[in-house]
């Protein structure tokens, strides 16, 4: 066995290019995702906000929420999420850590996404479920 390399030292992120490349790549790819997640969402909740003012549905309260604090919160948790995955690229050196956080950056931006779709359309489901109960 290679007596400069030991089972027991861990590697470096400097002995594989190949992988420091995609790190950062996918660290730049998850990042433009939340940059790009924020201003998109801050646009499209309006649109159903209106919808449910036309409708004149009362709303559930977990929507209410979400249209009271659409606007500012969501803005600041994927820029916090695109920051983090950014910072996280300096300051970690170990590459599987790296790839596994970024990984977990992305899966709470898409479950936010999917959080965020669910509580729009959640007035439509309970409307439909009233309107199930009452035939």
């Amino acid at each position: 066995m290679n007596e400069n390399h030991s089972m027991d030292t861990p590697q470096r992120a400097t002995e594989f290019p190949v992988a420091r490349l995609l790190s950062s790549l996918t660290t730049g790819i998850v990042a433009a995702l939340c940059l790009l997640l924020a201003p998109l969402l801050v646009r499209v909740i309006p649109v159903y906000s209106d919808m449910f003012h036309g409708l004149g549905v009362q709303l559930p309260w977990p929507t209410r929420i979400l249209l009271a604090t659409y606007y500012w919160l969501l803005p600041s948790l994927f820029v916090a999420l695109a920051v983090f995955v950014i910072c996280k690229e300096y300051s970690i050196h170990e590459l599987r850590r790296r790839f596994v956080l970024t990984a977990r950056v992305f899966f709470v931006a898409l479950i936010t996404v999917g959080i965020v779709i669910f509580l729009l359309y959640l007035p439509l489901l309970t409307l439909a479920s009233k309107l199930g109960i009452a035939k």
